[in-house]
């Protein structure tokens, strides 16, 4: 009789407690681009776009990027010349790991700054109302529901072009340096997810040949709309 009576008031105490309320993450938008493409310009126009959209009503939309770096930084109580060596594609060497893990009460190992990074996308994007360019925030924010990712890509010879004249460089260099920073920026992706990135990790991709950067901005924002991000 005992059991019986506390089965039934055990269920009827969860029918009665109060569900869990989920916490919503985001909204957030990460873009990812193949070098000369217009990365940065579409997302503070598009995070201008958006915040007109939703008339004043919320948070202005931001462009995160020099952020990751310092909020990272503070976190490992390191300056951020410190860690920045992950965003220009460079790597410590053995020796230097150890020369500075023998003369600084503040290093941290490359494995811990990556892991800091990651972890400070991570929150920066659950936070919401970002826009994340690169830093592999596409994979790294993948399974937020509220979110979207896109790529901007292009033809190799017309982003060489592009880099050549913003640059003011040789054809001959801007495609080496083209070649360069893609291949640095797939093996960054690659680093900080432990996987090979693939076109259906994106949920929009545009040719930045064909698509100038107010249709690109305005694409964007509609799938932001349809997808309740705004």
């Amino acid at each position: 009789m005992t059991n019986i009576l506390l089965k039934y008031l055990e269920d009827r105490y969860k029918h009665h407690s109060p569900a869990k309320e989920e916490k919503s993450f985001g909204p957030v938008i990460t873009i990812s681009r193949d070098f000369g493409c217009p990365a940065n310009m579409c997302a503070t126009d598009l995070a201008e776009l958006l915040t007109k959209l939703e008339r004043g009503e919320k948070e202005p939309w931001k462009v995160i990027s020099k952020e990751i770096l310092d909020q990272a930084s503070n976190e490992l109580g390191l300056s951020p010349e410190k860690i920045e060596f992950v965003f220009k594609f460079q790597k410590r060497s053995t020796v230097d790991e150890v020369l500075e893990s023998l003369s600084s009460k503040y290093y941290k190992s490359e494995r811990k700054i990556r892991n800091t990074i990651r972890e400070v996308i991570r929150s920066i994007g659950e936070e919401g109302r970002v826009i994340i360019v690169g830093r592999a925030g596409s994979v790294i924010l993948q399974d937020i529901p509220n979110s979207l990712h896109i790529k901007l890509t292009a033809p190799l010879d017309f982003r060489v072009e592009g880099v050549g004249r913003r640059h003011e460089i040789s054809h001959t260099e801007a495609r080496k340096l083209t070649n360069d920073m893609d291949k640095k920026r797939s093996q960054l992706r690659n680093e900080f997810t432990g996987k090979t990135i693939y076109k259906d990790d994106y949920d929009l991709i545009f040719n930045c040949q064909k698509f100038k950067v107010e249709n690109i901005v305005s694409v964007i924002a509609k799938a932001a709309e349809d997808h309740k991000l705004i």
